[in-house]
């Protein structure tokens, strides 16, 4: 298995200070927090063998440096997804710095205070980021929340016509009413839009997949209805250890149980194959 999208959070406030965008935190994510060493243990607990490591952007901002530190560390076992400010006018330098001179695989863009314009995705400014990253053949990971899925995919569509080549993962199901119902379960055509597009691939995690169990929701057909879309070579997992609530033995289960009815081959792809694909890793 590879976990497409672990968040740490460090011990270590004075090597790496939080730096939230939108406010202060609670003093209490930083007790026992989701360390590199207690990750790598929880992976060999549950048998996951690599993770990528995404930067929390709610906690640490847009310095990468905690996750691309770790990423160096273990370089057999993680990879640093890092987050870039897309409203900076150094962004597109800023992707340079962290695929290039610090070795990430991906970059990623989200609105981390809500309300947001939309500019974080599209604007002048992001559009060198998404160039930038066409150019330096890197993974773009987009999360998009339910207030801003549909102007956010809009837009996403338009991106993708206009710059070939990209290569592009959304978190969470894209956000969709994965609780809907047969026979489409939250699948509409936006996002049919967007997967038209072969670059486009859907991550998969406990936001969505601990939303159906709660609702008493198998999350087995949901995502037999999105591999109907992408096919299970563009659908990866990912726990979001951190930022869910739950163990990360939970996530695991939960991502293990909801590929359970596929063949053991798009069950290698969903769990781990495609994420090894996208993000190049050997």
């Amino acid at each position: 298995m590879l976990d497409a999208h672990a968040h740490l959070i460090s011990g270590d406030l004075d090597r790496y200070p939080p730096a939230p965008v939108d406010g202060e935190l609670d003093p209490a994510i930083f007790q026992n927090p989701m360390t590199v060493e207690r990750l790598l243990a929880e992976m060999d607990a549950t048998g996951v063998d690599q993770a990528l490591l995404v930067q929390r952007g709610s906690i640490y901002g847009f310095d990468c440096s905690y996750v691309s530190d770790c990423a160096e560390l273990h370089s057999d076992r993680l990879r640093a997804v890092c987050s870039i400010d897309a409203t900076s006018p150094t962004a597109a330098d800023d992707v340079t710095h962290w695929v290039r001179e610090r070795g990430a695989v991906g970059i990623r863009l989200m609105e981390l205070v809500k309300g947001s314009d939309i500019g974080w995705l599209d604007s002048p400014i992001a559009r060198n980021v998404w160039q930038q990253a066409a150019s330096l053949n890197v993974p773009v990971c987009v999360h998009l929340f339910p207030w801003n899925r549909v102007e956010g995919l809009t837009r996403l569509a338009t991106i993708l016509a206009d710059i070939p080549g990209l290569t592009v993962v959304i978190d969470h199901l894209a956000a969709i009413r994965s609780d809907a119902g047969p026979p489409d379960h939250g699948v509409d055509e936006l996002l049919a839009t967007v997967a038209a597009h072969e670059g486009v691939n859907v991550k998969f995690t406990t936001i969505p997949l601990g939303r159906l169990e709660a609702a008493g929701v198998d999350a087995r057909p949901v995502l037999r209805r999105v591999a109907d879309l992408f096919g299970t070579e563009r659908m990866l997992w990912g726990s979001d250890i951190t930022q869910s609530p739950g163990t990360y033995e939970y996530m695991v289960g939960l991502g293990r149980h909801a590929v359970s009815e596929f063949s053991s081959d798009e069950q290698d792809r969903l769990l781990g194959g495609t994420a090894r694909r996208v993000y190049n890793i050997g």
